[in-house]
């Protein structure tokens, strides 16, 4: 997945990129866009010197973008399945089994949560290339 952004400011900490929201316009989606005022990091492992201002394209590797779902949506649902049933062990109650299928489902997007943190170099997105 690539995108093309401006760096808003170049820092020890990482390279702050934001949206360039006239890009948005005429996208069928610009309406409800919840990204076109961003600023995020992102890492530039080739060291391209870059100053404010700069037009980048930036990706996230695919692979990367895969698993980042996968972390974030499935495994909260498919830890709600084994919740449902261990809610069983203990009532016969729908509503238990279900809140204790949530209740699991939560510890999951917590184990996402962690993993996002600790690794939050791997899953940023990488600067590519700087647009001419």
């Amino acid at each position: 997945m690539e995108k093309k952004v401006t760096v808003i400011e170049n820092n020890k900490d990482g390279l702050k990129v934001g949206c360039d929201s006239s890009l948005c316009s005429g996208c069928k989606s610009e309406m409800f866009c919840r990204n076109k005022d961003s600023v995020f990091t992102v890492e530039n492992p080739s060291s391209i010197p870059l100053n404010k201002g700069d037009k980048v394209t930036i990706e996230i590797p695919e692979g990367r973008a895969t698993l980042s779902v996968i972390l974030s949506l499935a495994l909260p649902l498919l830890l709600f399945l084994p919740g449902y049933f261990v809610g069983g062990l203990f009532s016969e109650s729908e509503i238990i089994r279900a809140l204790v299928g949530f209740l699991f489902m939560a510890f999951g997007f917590a184990i996402s949560a962690l993993i996002f943190k600790k690794k939050k170099a791997y899953f940023s997105p990488i600067v590519k290339n700087r647009e001419e």
